[in-house]
């Protein structure tokens, strides 16, 4: 039996409020208990739908899951074999080139993660849905709220995914369409919405949880990208979502500092509207340092495990921060790689804190880190230089090329788990859904508003010169500056019609029939009732 605190989260964590609440055996017990000796109170509801929030804790911050799917098929993130690191069967090359396969470990583990959240919302549904206690009806809608957040990330990724609601039911079920899915998602949330609670983005009660604000965000995200799922231009409905968040006086607001949404000790941000709460001991799942950075890091940071030197940002992408045409800025000057590696200047985008480039130094911050296995043909040498430039995808990627990802904070001492917050859904991708919903009502990408708000959000975070005119493409180019490693992009990228063209170590796709993944082989296999999405 545990005591556990708001700030130190441990998994279940995410759920309590200001107050610690003691949890018993009962938690783990939950698909056996009754209303004649459970859920009479808040704490006792509270322990039994920990577990629908806490399968989240692995979708985000990890090299597999949510993450991979919508990040590495993209043009901002790639994950290069290094010799005989990250080949792990080629899948990795397969996501970037689009020709992944229904066997892949990603892929799978993806379909497992989210039919688990589905899976135990039901189970949880099936047992506080009966007991009609005063302290398990408010939790009820809170719940399919949740579920229908999860049928939202499978209606993304997969597409023509089974419904299903009723835990007790055993039947094999089948592939519903893509609007289906899309229709129960919006019809789920707008059911509940009245019962969730409008608390602000730092209220404890519901911080990590679904509540009235996010699930308007998660229409908005849906209303979006509806017409890429089958239901026609829905921007009066996307605006009306974001209005809510908007116009709702609960503090939302861009932060002034850009960085301050993702340092250790994010927590007070007022961008927030749902996070997963990590901590590097008891909430783990965040391991962003170990995914992203050199072995040799470890010293830099003092790290209690060595990371695997994996991910990193693709050249263009890291580039696109940095504006050449203008002068150089309050921020100083950066130096980029084009495609040749020649050296570019030009003037610094604030989020650049997105990346980590240049020579790495040991925890004294003095002395080169010397990798004694880099590649001979590296021109750097030994000494760890991230540089945007990777000069191949597969198989020999020199050891130290490619800007590596530093979204998040990584301070000294972490164990290669983070602390931080993990951002699913922030103000400024509402302030950035209205904007296009905007532009794309009025068929103008210079829409006054829409134009005012990009705007706000190039010079608030950016610190650089306010658009003009703006395109989609220009649009489409703040939006993934500001966006970056926030599982929007593959999203983003086929709405705009880019995911299909040709972009650095992706050749153009013959066909749009990846847009969605395929179902697993392996659930395919168990279910002779589903059917494989159209190409595979």
């Amino acid at each position: 039996m545990k005591i556990l605190s708001v700030r130190n989260f441990c998994c279940l964590a995410l759920l309590m409020a200001a107050s610690c609440t003691r949890l018993d055996e009962k938690e783990l017990l939950y698909d056996r208990v009754t209303s004649d000796n459970f859920g009479q109170n808040d704490a006792e509801v509270v322990s039994i739908i920990a577990a629908a929030y806490t399968n989240l804790y692995g979708s985000f911050g990890s090299d597999g899951n949510i993450m991979c799917l919508q990040e590495v098929p993209s043009d901002e993130v790639v994950v290069p074999t290094r010799g005989p690191d990250w080949g792990d069967g080629g899948h990795w090359v397969r996501l970037k080139l689009h020709t992944y396969r229904a066997n892949d470990p990603k892929i799978s583990g993806t379909w497992d993660f989210l039919f688990k959240g589905v899976n135990t919302c039901n189970r949880v549904l099936s047992i506080l849905e009966p007991l009609g206690t005063p302290a398990s009806k408010k939790f009820v809608s809170e719940l399919k709220a949740l579920r229908a957040i999860y049928y939202y990330w499978l209606l993304d990724l997969f597409g023509n995914v089974p419904i299903s609601t009723d835990f007790k039911n055993t039947t094999p079920p089948t592939n519903n369409t893509r609007k289906q899915v899309y229709d129960f998602v919006e019809k789920e949330l707008n059911d509940v919405m009245a019962d969730l609670q409008k608390t602000g983005p730092n209220d404890n009660s519901t911080y990590g949880r679904v509540n009235y604000y996010t699930a308007q965000a998660t229409l908005a995200k849906l209303y979006l990208n509806a017409e890429v799922y089958g239901a026609g231009p829905q921007w009066d409905k996307a605006i009306k979502a974001c209005d809510e968040i908007i116009n709702s006086g609960k503090g939302y607001a861009l932060m002034a500092n850009y960085r301050d949404n993702f340092k250790k000790d994010n927590k007070g941000s007022s961008e927030f509207i749902w996070v997963i709460p990590y901590d590097e001991i008891q909430a783990t799942g965040f391991q962003l340092p170990h995914m992203t950075l050199h072995m040799g890091s470890q010293d830099s940071y003092q790290m209690g495990g060595q990371p695997w030197n994996g991910w990193a940002s693709v050249q263009e992408f890291y580039n696109s921060y940095i504006d050449p045409a203008q002068n150089p800025g309050p921020q100083g000057t950066v130096v980029g790689l084009d495609q040749k590696g020649t050296a570019t200047t030009g003037t610094q985008d604030k989020r650049l804190v997105n990346f980590i480039v240049g020579p790495q130094f040991r925890g004294d911050g003095v002395s080169p880190l010397i990798d004694g296995a880099a590649d001979a043909t590296d021109p750097d040498g030994g000494q760890i230089n991230f540089t945007p430039y990777i000069n191949e995808l597969q198989p020999g990627a020199w050891r130290q090329s490619g800007a590596r990802i530093g979204k998040y904070e990584f301070y000294r001492g972490m164990t290669g788990q983070l602390s931080n917050d993990w951002v699913i859904f922030r103000y400024a991708d509402i302030l950035l859904t209205k904007a296009e919903a905007l532009a794309r009502k009025a068929a103008n990408w210079n829409n006054a508003e829409a134009l005012a708000i990009v705007n706000q959000i190039r010079t608030v975070h950016g610190g650089v010169t306010p658009y003009t005119t703006m395109t989609a493409e220009t649009f489409m180019a703040e939006r993934g500056r500001e966006m970056f490693f926030e599982t929007t992009r593959r999203q983003d990228m086929i709405r705009f019609g880019t995911y299909n063209s040709a972009f650095r170590f992706h050749p153009a796709d013959a066909s749009t029939h990846v847009n969605i993944f395929p179902i697993p082989e392996v659930v395919l296999n168990a279910n002779k009732n589903l059917k494989q999405n159209p190409g595979y």
